[in-house]
């Protein structure tokens, strides 16, 4: 079922287009999320299992050995340096997905409500109907209600 056989004015397709955009992004962006979830923490294991190898067993408590030891192996340096950077990559990425959930529930209770409103041409529950279950079976979409 497409757009136009449902009788809907421009504004309603241009809407629901938009929502159907919002909820893919949002879908995209929630998907991916496990992966680097998962890379960060392996990459910060394998910097602390490193470091108690390479640093910690080596200098005997000592700090300024550990400090030395640190800054004088380059993978370790590395690694260190690409934990702190995936971890803020994946934090940032987090409220990513939070601001790209929030703008998709937000867009989709204002078509909620326009639902309510008259933008429909013709027969307006039997069109809201057929755009529910359109977006709900093709999409995913719950427009039947907010919560």
């Amino acid at each position: 079922m497409q757009w136009p056989e449902l009788n809907l004015s421009d504004d309603a397709i241009k809407i629901l287009y938009k929502l159907r955009d919002r909820k893919q992004e949002w879908d995209k962006l929630k998907d991916t999320q496990p992966l680097f979830a998962i890379l960060t923490g392996g990459l910060i294991l394998y910097f602390i299992i490193s470091f108690y190898r390479k640093v910690l067993l080596v200098s005997g408590g000592n700090a300024l050995a550990i400090l030395d030891l640190l800054i004088t192996n380059r993978l370790l340096s590395g690694s260190l340096l690409a934990c702190i950077s995936l971890f803020l990559f994946t934090r940032n990425r987090v409220t990513r997905i939070e601001k790209a959930k929030s703008k998709y529930e937000n867009l989709r209770m204002e078509v909620i409500d326009k639902l309510d409103a008259s933008w429909l041409k013709d027969v307006k529950s039997e069109s809201r109907d057929q755009i529910s279950s359109f977006l709900h079976n093709e999409y995913d979409i719950n427009i039947v209600y907010k919560s």
